[in-house]
């Protein structure tokens, strides 16, 4: 028990001199939550790689109101949804990707289309959508989140 202890010492001694060995020019990561909700509730996601081929993606580390993430569709020029991705048939959370073109939902095969509504059952109630403006010129959207 002895010996633990002794490096356990150890580390706390040593961790801050070799932190002090680091050149003060070594670059930071990249923040990686680059979707941080701001103090109006909003949150800003780029949109310029959303296209016919590519129309839908998910807003990394960012929910709804209801806890369930949020998914940003392109459904033609300048007409953009932001969708809660809680299914409304059993509220399973809705797949992340599109299957052949659609939302689908694992659980019990609800289709959805891109502006939320429903394709397929057994759900009969679209996905619900969250306030969405579109900025053109910057190719953003800014996407309600949060009550504030």
């Amino acid at each position: 028990m002895k010996g633990v202890t002794g490096s356990v010492l150890a580390g706390y001694v040593a961790l801050p001199l070799l932190e002090a060995c680091t050149p003060s020019s070594v670059p930071l990561p990249p923040d990686t939550n680059g979707n941080l909700i701001g103090p109006d509730g909003r949150v800003t996601v780029d949109v310029s790689d959303l296209t016919l081929a590519n129309p839908a993606k998910v807003i990394p580390n960012v929910t709804g109101p209801d806890g369930f993430g949020i998914m940003i569709t392109r459904v033609s020029d300048g007409d953009y949804r932001a969708l809660t991705m809680k299914c409304t048939h059993q509220s399973c959370a809705v797949d992340n990707r599109l299957a052949s073109g659609e939302i689908h939902c694992s659980c019990h095969g609800s289709l959805f289309r891109l502006d939320g509504s429903v394709d397929t059952g057994p759900a009969t109630t679209p996905l619900p959508q969250l306030p969405l403006e579109y900025d053109a010129s910057a190719h953003v959207v800014h996407v309600k989140v949060r009550n504030i």
